[in-house]
């Protein structure tokens, strides 16, 4: 059985579900872009100082602590959405792979924004 993409209907997605998404994808976005930096410590050439070490652990907590919130707003948005697994798969991957959250936001707010408008 092969599942098509269905448009979002402008009665499924609230306002409010969109909005926390689109919050959620740029601090968790931002967020990873800071670990990913924080990540540059390993190259031998870069002289960090030993006293960053605990703040850079901590961040990478809070990334990952952020990083649920965030799985949770873009599981409530693709159920009202009623997309496929791949929509879901690749806005999940936003808080992974660096930048990708931003483009994925813009992408599904472009999309989403007139039909939510439309009911509201």
């Amino acid at each position: 059985m092969t599942e098509s993409a269905q448009p979002a209907t402008a009665s499924a997605v609230t306002p409010g579900a969109l909005k926390r998404y689109k919050v959620m994808a740029i601090i968790t976005g931002t967020l990873l872009i800071i670990v990913f930096l924080a990540m540059l410590r390993y190259i031998p050439a870069l002289n960090t100082p030993e006293s960053w070490e605990s703040g850079f652990s901590i961040l990478a907590q809070v990334h990952g602590f952020v990083y649920i919130v965030y799985v949770i707003t873009v599981m409530q948005l693709w159920m009202q959405a009623r997309w496929g697994y791949g929509r879901l798969l690749t806005m999940v991957l936003g808080g992974v792979v660096p930048l990708l959250s931003f483009f994925i936001e813009k992408r599904i707010a472009r999309e989403l924004e007139p039909a939510v408008k439309e009911t509201a």
